[in-house]
């Protein structure tokens, strides 16, 4: 049965009465919490999955008499509703509790799947993202292709570096291989050059169809830019065929990973394309003197650092899938460090659907290869999962890689995906006095730009000092009105500001946020929220937390600075504003211990 989405009280109610004694499940989300939109693709499949009970949709930022009706105070929280009446209620994003419930109050005639391992019509949608990954792979097995890609590199003097006592490394070749690639032969684009005036054009926001010729060469869509000199539209074609690259010579990840994997197969190496869910992808090459596949990033030109993404880049993956000649396999376990922590985000599809699905896709390539090598692929396969099951062989201590954030593309581009490494990343957690004080507390002046911590007798200068993460915010001081505030830098769409405080294992009984005067104009907006455990809550001024899941592991107070209007829209969301005499603290946040 299809959500509904009810935003109207008597709406509402008119639906609980016409469920009768049919289960009615309500979600009642936002669409700034972060939890809310983890647990919607969940709330989707359970829906198809649970054919006999209503599932209901209501955006407390639109719906605020329902809201207030049933006295919704953090998000998201899930009614479950029979005969009209309450029969349960459940704070946060605890996908298990709420199959439990539903299975527990829902009536079994048509509740339950018939088939745990069938894809619903949502999960059918994501697993299709797939395949075309895996037929991709046929492409550099063609003779011209690998023909064309030897002719261009200098295979006998890669060689000749990547043999040692006689013996070829493959993990020295592809080394090679990749540098010679990033420095002699690919290069990225952010924005395409105007042919006519020879400067780099800027990006007009518009998306242009392929024309005839540019399909035939493997484009599925242009990106449209404009000259900034002569007003021109610039074409750039998003080609998806290696050999046209092979003359193009240019892109971005994709078209470096694309035209990188038929050199790679070209001079012999087992190549595997990587894919993830966050829009990047790269290569791994077989290692025959390791035994084992090796993490390849023609666009970085960096290699056997799998970690790098997750603790360099702020990647937060939930799947990354390698997809071979003869096989697929999901390889998350190898760019991921915290198991438990990855698995909460695989929400796009059940753990049995999706295993059933990969399976089925690699058996089916497998097929057609000699009894041997599928003999091989079993033992690696093996090799492999016991590999996954140390993350620790996954990290590069002592690597600069590892922590680095990316370097290829430009700066502004970089930093609109967040993949710049960032230089705060301060988690503040309790000391021994603290915690002998069961009150964790800071308290920061804008007028001293200062924290303070009065049950540890500790300050720290400047607001990034204990800041887990700043992008694209500033301390602003206006000697003539005599104030200071927080806001967004000059040119920015977004700022963002966001504390973290871990509880190391002491369990929190209230949690008291209030952060100041914040100021809006000309469509200026602050959105201000505190996450802890499996759920979220917006602040508006101050706000108090005292129920807590045995998921509470750490909080997360986040701030976001967007709008405004002209030339100054940087200065129309301010927040922490105070006037430069100020001597009280004008943030806090106060964390009380059981």
């Amino acid at each position: 049965m299809p959500i509904q989405v009810i935003n109207d009280l008597i709406q509402f109610q008119t639906a609980l009465q016409s469920a009768q004694h049919r289960l009615v499940v309500v979600d009642f989300y936002a669409d700034w919490c972060g939890p809310c939109r983890m647990i919607a693709p969940i709330f989707e499949s359970l829906s198809t999955e649970f054919s006999d009970v209503v599932f209901i949709k209501v955006n407390v930022d639109h719906a605020r008499a329902i809201a207030g009706t049933y006295q919704i105070s953090a998000m998201p929280t899930f009614l479950f509703f029979r005969d009209g009446n309450e029969v349960e209620r459940l704070r946060g994003a605890n996908a298990n509790r709420i199959r439990e419930l539903i299975q527990q109050f829902s009536s079994q005639i048509g509740s339950s799947p018939a088939n745990r391992k069938a894809a619903n019509a949502s999960e059918k949608e994501f697993l299709q993202h797939f395949v075309p990954y895996a037929e991709k792979m046929q492409i550099y097995e063609d003779e011209i292709a690998q023909t064309l890609a030897l002719s261009l590199v200098p295979l006998e003097d890669i060689k000749s570096k990547a043999t040692i006592d006689g013996k070829l490394s493959h993990y020295i070749l592809v080394k090679e291989l990749m540098a010679w690639f990033k420095h002699s032969f690919f290069k990225w684009t952010d924005a395409p050059m105007c042919p006519t005036c020879n400067i780099k054009s800027t990006a007009n926001r518009k998306q242009g169809l392929p024309n005839a010729e540019e399909r035939a060469d493997g484009a599925h869509r242009v990106e449209m830019f404009e000259c900034p000199e002569c007003k021109a539209e610039v074409r750039f074609p998003r080609y998806d065929n290696p050999i046209k690259l092979l003359e193009t010579r240019n892109g971005r990840c994709g078209e470096w990973a694309n035209c990188f994997a038929l050199f790679c197969r070209a001079i012999g190496l087992e190549t595997r394309y990587i894919m993830d869910n966050l829009d990047h992808v790269w290569v791994e090459i077989w290692a025959e003197e390791l035994d084992r596949w090796v993490h390849c990033d023609p666009c970085e030109n960096i290699m056997d650092t799998p970690l790098m993404y997750e603790s360099g880049w702020n990647k937060r993956y939930a799947y990354v899938i390698a997809f071979a000649i003869d096989h697929v396999m999901d390889v998350t376990w190898r760019y991921t460090f915290d198991r438990k922590v990855t698995s909460k985000r695989r929400t796009q599809c059940r753990p049995a659907v999706f295993y059933n699905f990969i399976t089925k896709l690699s058996n089916r390539l497998a097929k057609t290869s000699p009894q041997e090598r599928q003999k091989e692929l079993k033992r690696r396969y093996l090799r492999e999962m016991i590999e996954f099951l140390w993350p620790q062989n996954n990290k590069r201590d002592g690597s600069d890689a590892e922590n680095h954030g990316r370097i290829s593309g430009s700066k502004q581009w970089r930093e609109a995906r967040g993949e710049i490494a960032q230089t705060t990343s301060c988690v503040i957690k309790p000391t021994a006095n603290e915690i002998d004080a069961k009150c964790l507390e800071i308290l920061y002046n804008s007028a001293t730009d200062e924290y303070r911590r009065p049950h540890d007798a500790s300050t720290s200068k400047g607001y990034k000092s204990l800041a887990f993460e700043s992008k694209n915010v500033f301390r602003k001081v206006e000697t003539d009105w005599k104030n200071t505030y927080l806001c967004r830098t000059e040119g920015a769409e977004k700022g963002e500001l966001v504390w973290k405080i871990e509880f190391n294992g002491e369990k929190p009984k209230s949690v008291t946020i209030n952060y100041g005067d914040s100021f809006c104009r000309d469509d200026g907006n602050v959105l201000a929220v505190v996450c802890c455990g499996e759920q979220c809550v917006r602040v508006n001024d101050t706000v108090t937390l005292n129920e807590f899941n045995d998921e509470a592991k750490y909080l997360e107070f986040r701030v976001e600075l967007t709008g405004g209007k002209g030339n100054n829209a940087w200065q129309h969301a301010q927040i922490l504003r105070c006037d430069l005499d100020n001597v009280k603290p004008n943030f806090s946040i106060r964390v009380e211990f059981e």
